[in-house]
């Protein structure tokens, strides 16, 4: 008998080539990461990294050179051999174009077949933390470069069509209605153990949680159950709700190239503005929490000095008056954007309250949530905006958030240009023990409290409403395999 797992989703899909450009938290994404593979994997919970396409490697030159040695089985899914020049190609393309898969490529310089099966990252500067950033993010995976080499990748039918080297092979997309995939038959890594794979598209949230409650889907993706609809799901027979600290926090960002941003006291009114206690409302005791550290409590490089300023609304105004930041006749110092990712449903409440918080300091903040393809135009590509509520991972290693903190990141959404926070990621990167690492990041909170460069809000919770007919979750498996990739689920019986 045919087994299908059903994920319900409120999100569709744009396409389904992630290493162009991400849209993030969409079923494309979620397809994507069952479609293709990474040369090695990360997960959010363990630093370690573990093999996709590359069988084991080496960190050669002091963390300058890395070397991949490829699983020689592996095929795209239409039976061509996947080598070391597709590797080559996907991520030098990507990186030459400016492409979402060059988000983690700043330091790379090169990259060399050393054989079909054997390829060299070649670094500009010796980085340590480099496994972390090429395995942790789908939009790491290899494309297939027989089909993409001197095509135009904003109109490549196989954006539409793909053929991955992944378990899972794109048989079927209706738009608004689901995205179907089938289990890969000899597959030359490990065998699907579930025949089809359905992402069922579901806008309202509610009712996606609601599915797995009848049993009519096993899963739904991150931020789609939160704690207000807890009680839809809880203590169904055959139902286990998995619920665990988060690998990142929700934190409010300035636009960093706006004139009113780059005086520090204006940055730190803001922060006094901010008022936890009413955060606190959001949190869930032992899963999310208000949080003003700049690194979650969780990780092994946390400085438990470096803060956010307290709540205190005198000081902020005061602040406001001494950089020339003053209220006119009816106590009113302007107008303010604010954005936030709609998909993340959590992030809502939250533009909600800082809103009302910087209203009590004389600004009128206008909120809104925007669509990911929407976020990619205005705020990663024409930064129109003054504040944004974006959730920042910061798991397992510091070194991800260079992308959005450092000057040169691709990610800088922000405009950051703060020349102690590059000097301490370099300075991190170039240490040769998780010591001499830690040591550096502690430096760099030190930095990002002082120059106040961003606001820690929430640290957020994860919930995930999964069936028990279904084993082989990530954490069920070590971390070995990303949340969204579903190769090693397996029925109980």
């Amino acid at each position: 008998m045919s087994v299908d797992f059903v994920v319900a989703t409120p999100h569709d899909a744009v396409e389904f080539n992630d290493v162009y450009r991400n849209v993030t938290g969409s079923a494309g994404y979620l397809a994507c990461n069952n479609i293709y593979n990474r040369v090695v994997l990360n997960e959010w919970y363990d630093i370690n990294p573990y093999p996709d396409l590359a069988t084991h490697w080496e960190q050669l030159d002091g963390a300058r050179r890395w070397r991949f040695h490829l699983n020689q089985a592996a095929r795209w899914q239409d039976g061509t051999p996947l080598t070391a020049h597709d590797v080559v190609y996907t991520h030098l393309h990507a990186k030459q174009m400016g492409y979402q898969g060059a988000m983690f490529l700043n330091d790379v310089e090169t990259i060399v077949a050393v054989n079909d099966h054997t390829v060299d990252y070649h670094l500009h500067t010796p980085n340590s933390g480099f496994l972390v950033l090429l395995g942790n993010f789908i939009f790491a995976h290899i494309l297939p470069r027989h089909l993409y080499e001197g095509t135009d990748w904003a109109t490549n039918p196989h954006n539409l069509k793909p053929v991955g080297s992944g378990p899972f092979r794109l048989a079927e997309w209706i738009p608004g209605e689901h995205v179907i995939m089938e289990a890969v038959k000899n597959h030359w890594g490990p065998q699907p153990q579930i025949d089809r794979l359905i992402l069922k598209i579901v806008p309202d949230r509610d009712e996606c949680v609601r599915m797995v409650a009848r049993g009519e889907a096993h899963i739904v993706p991150q931020d789609t159950l939160t704690r207000d609809r807890l009680h839809l799901v809880q203590g169904v027979p055959g139902v286990e709700v998995m619920t665990r600290e988060g690998p990142g926090m929700a934190l409010l960002d300035f636009n960093h190239g706006r004139q009113l941003w780059q005086d520090r006291r204006v940055r730190e009114a803001i922060a006094c503005a901010i008022n936890r206690d009413e955060i606190t409302e959001l949190g869930d005791p032992g899963v999310s929490q208000a949080w003003d550290h700049y690194l979650l409590g969780s990780s092994w490089a946390l400085n438990p000095e470096a803060k956010a300023p307290g709540h205190d609304t005198q000081r902020a105004r005061a602040l406001l008056d001494e950089a020339g930041v003053r209220a006119d006749s009816s106590g009113r110092r302007g107008r303010l954007t604010m954005f936030y990712m709609d998909m993340f449903h959590g992030h809502k409440p939250l533009a909600q309250m800082v809103a009302r918080q910087l209203g009590e300091v004389g600004f009128d903040v206008s909120f809104d949530g925007l669509a990911s393809v929407d976020w990619s135009r205005e705020v990663r590509k024409n930064h129109d905006f003054d504040l944004i509520i974006v959730g920042g991972s910061m798991a397992p290693d510091p070194e991800i958030t260079a992308t959005k903190y450092s000057s040169g990141g691709r990610n800088n959404m922000g405009l950051h240009r703060n020349p102690d926070v590059d000097a301490a990621y370099l300075a991190a990167r170039q240490a040769t023990t998780r010591h001499e690492r830690r040591e550096h990041y502690q430096g760099l909170q030190a930095v990002w409290a002082r120059d106040i460069e961003w606001v820690p809000l929430f640290w957020y919770g994860m919930y995930y409403p999964r069936s028990q007919k279904f084993f082989g979750w990530a954490d069920q498996l070590g971390y070995s395999i990303p949340w969204w990739h579903w190769g090693r689920i397996r029925p109980v019986d």
